[in-house]
């Protein structure tokens, strides 16, 4: 009928495993996102990265990161890429349930 419209989501693929992060560690920078990671030294390096849907809560990061790398979650105001920090480090769940569809 005109004036009504609805949205609908169709899953074009099979579920896969995907990498998720909160959405409190995505910065915005003009028109690109990043996160900030930390590398082996504890330095803070900064990483553009290309999301994808959300999912519980969480954004699917299609480019950028790769298993195994650790975000800064809390503080991005108070580090900036090249600032030795000191982590501290949270274990991710890998739940087979989180699987989603990319």
């Amino acid at each position: 009928m005109p004036g009504l419209f609805a949205r609908i989501r169709v899953p074009l693929s099979e579920r896969r495993p995907a990498l998720l992060v909160e959405e409190r560690a995505i910065g915005t920078d003009q028109s690109q996102k990043f996160v900030l990671t930390v590398n082996a030294t504890n330095t803070v390096e900064y990483r553009p990265v290309k999301l994808g849907p959300l999912v519980s809560g969480k954004r699917i990061v299609r480019s950028g990161l790769v298993d195994g790398d650790r975000i800064v979650v809390n503080g991005l105001q108070r580090v900036r890429p090249g600032m030795a920090v000191q982590p501290q480090e949270a274990v991710a769940s890998a739940d087979r349930s989180q699987m989603v569809k990319r």
